[in-house]
């Protein structure tokens, strides 16, 4: 019985040990190109549409491959922006991208972002935003209806 306790843990062993060392599918060189890159085009998409934006910060950014050809970016942004309506407050988005292996050649490899989806986002107001309920007018006037007495008819 100690003999195959023994087998069966080197086999786990030599197992995980070939599975640690094998060669990424994706080299890590192009996982960090293509999170710069994401960055960039984050960036400027949020300055173009919000020019008032200011202190964009990544606080989680990383890539995974999912197949050989294959890599979904996943990310966590924030920053500040104002507007008349809401004053200063920090939006704070999460989502992914799916990226797509175009073309590969000895200099770059280029790859395309099929798909894009927001998970997450919040809003937080800078300055207290003062909400008073007002009821609607249809609201107002099943209030005072409520509120009246009925008379019974004899």
């Amino acid at each position: 019985m100690k003999i195959i306790s023994l087998v069966v843990f080197l086999f786990a062993l030599v197992g995980s040990w070939f599975l640690a060392h094998r060669d990424a599918p994706i080299p890590e060189a192009v996982h960090q190109g293509i999170q710069n890159d994401l960055k960039r085009v984050i960036s400027e998409y949020v300055q173009k549409n919000l020019p008032n934006s200011k202190n964009l910060v990544f606080k989680k950014f990383w890539t995974e491959a999912l197949q050989k050809n294959k890599v979904k970016a996943s990310f966590v942004y924030s920053f500040d922006d104002a507007n008349d309506k809401s004053g200063p407050i920090n939006m704070e988005i999460e989502g992914y991208g799916v990226l797509n292996k175009v073309s590969e050649n000895a200099d770059s490899t280029e790859w395309s972002l099929d798909e894009l989806h927001i998970l997450n986002n919040g809003v937080e107001f800078k300055e207290a935003l003062k909400v008073t309920p007002t009821p609607d007018a249809d609201e107002a006037k099943d209030a005072e209806k409520a509120d009246k007495p009925t008379e019974k008819k004899k």
